[in-house]
């Protein structure tokens, strides 16, 4: 059949793809050898897991729509910059206590100097980090290459006055692309209340970089935790990303990240449920454009009975554009009255944009009550034709049909700071992408 690979073409890729993949991993191995300190224990033992691990081969599922050739052909350099002042696209006006990361390293000068019911301090060497919840190979490879790990605690029954706000702000390399992991572990005691806002930044708006960003949370029973994640860097950025959640019984969570920005982006989101009563809510958008990949993933574990998880996926795909989405809601075989939904909802905006969606459950007890469904459309012809005759312009009408379609998670971001730094880089990018069509 016209198009397919013969066995020997078959082959002879996945000897190339093997090959590229070995160049890649000794390149860090290099990167590692050159620090001028040992790694942690925690580091070497996700060393040794990525080198078994290995990048995606040929044909992976896990990798079927997510091409990694440009990325794993780079040449690397680890290296921590300086910056002169914050870019602008920090939060200055936020009422928030500020922690600032260059390069995945934590920046004093630029940080508050105190953070109210948070307790920040660095990893020492020994420190031992939770098993990840559904490991992956950049989840192993930012646990061995940050550099400044950070330890945030939240005391039981303390509640929060004002957000976390962390900023990650990614500097560029000279030839070679820079690579820069952030690590942060937050433990939100039993009736606690807390809440961190994920802020990703590139120092300039068109230099390539490389990001891992790795957040993992212990949320105790009956406490209140809300994560925002905010993923605004250049067109020209990698974005690596893994969040655990694992939440203990009558914990309420929300957890939504905007992911509005880089060339390749892949973000997962691992949850287990590991109490009664929790009450949990997971959403995302999306936004590729001129040729960009959003891959998002969730994976979920209901491993105690009587929760409940609601997850919304907005996937919104302009011009020649990918997104990816694959979720996953396991259901243990105990886990009775269990009530979990998925919903994905995909909006095409170019002939050539396209969206590969997986909902997955896995539910082995009875008793339970869990839905999935995902739905891919265009903008509505219909409602396109009732605004313009209504004397609004075609793209201002666009453009209001594509906001309401996003405006279920936007409308839910109670600060107005945020909402407004949302709203302004949900509309810039729309711009950018009708300039770029024009």
């Amino acid at each position: 059949m016209a198009g397919l690979l013969t066995n020997s073409e078959r082959a002879l890729k996945r000897s190339q793809v093997s090959e590229r993949n070995a160049a890649a991993m000794a390149q860090i191995d290099a990167l590692i050898a050159q620090r001028q300190s040992p790694l942690s224990d925690n580091a070497r033992h996700h060393w040794q897991l990525a080198q078994k691990t290995g990048f995606p081969a040929f044909r992976q599922e896990d990798w079927h729509y997510t091409s990694l050739d440009n990325l794993l052909a780079a040449e690397y350099q680890q290296r921590t910059g300086t910056i002169g002042a914050l870019p602008a696209g920090v939060m200055t006006t936020l009422d928030a206590y500020r922690v600032v990361l260059v390069d995945g390293v934590f920046a004093p000068q630029w940080s508050d100097t105190g953070f109210g019911a948070y307790e920040l301090s660095i990893a020492d060497d020994k420190r031992a980090f939770p098993a990840a919840v559904n490991g992956e190979i950049f989840l192993h490879l930012t646990e061995s290459l940050a550099q400044s790990p950070l330890i945030i605690r939240v005391k039981p029954g303390v509640q929060a006055e004002k957000p976390l706000y962390i900023v990650n702000i990614s500097i560029a390399g000279n030839d070679a692309l820079n690579m820069n992991h952030s690590r942060y572990h937050l433990e939100i005691g039993a009736n606690a209340a807390a809440s961190v806002i994920e802020h990703f930044i590139s120092s300039d708006s068109t230099s390539a970089h490389f990001t891992g960003a790795r957040l993992t949370a212990a949320i105790g029973e009956n406490s209140d935790f809300r994560h925002l994640k905010l993923g605004f860097e250049n067109s020209q950025a990698y974005h690596f990303a893994h969040n655990d959640l694992v939440i203990d019984a009558n914990a309420r969570v929300e957890s939504t990240s905007f992911l509005l920005g880089g060339k390749l982006t892949r973000h997962h989101t691992s949850t287990q449920l590991n109490g009664e009563g929790v009450m949990l809510s997971m959403n995302s958008l999306v936004l590729p454009k001129n040729g960009e990949v959003a891959d998002t993933r969730t994976y979920l574990e209901h491993n105690k009975g009587y929760c409940e998880s609601r997850q919304r996926h907005k996937v919104i795909v302009m011009d020649n554009s990918k997104a990816v989405f694959n979720g996953m809601i396991k259901v243990a075989p105990h886990a009775l009255k269990t009530d979990g939904q998925m919903t994905n909802n995909n909006l095409l905006l170019g002939k050539k944009a396209e969206v590969d969606t997986k909902p997955q459950l896995e539910i082995y007890a009875d008793d339970v009550k869990c839905s999935h469904g995902a739905t891919i459309g265009r903008i509505d012809e219909e409602q396109l034709f009732y605004l313009r005759a209504r004397g609004i312009p075609e793209k201002e009408a666009k453009q209001m049909i594509i906001l309401a379609f996003a405006a279920e998670l936007t409308d839910s971001i109670s600060d107005s700071v945020v909402n407004d730094v949302v709203m302004t880089r949900i509309r810039g990018v729309l711009d950018q992408g009708d300039k770029e069509r024009a």
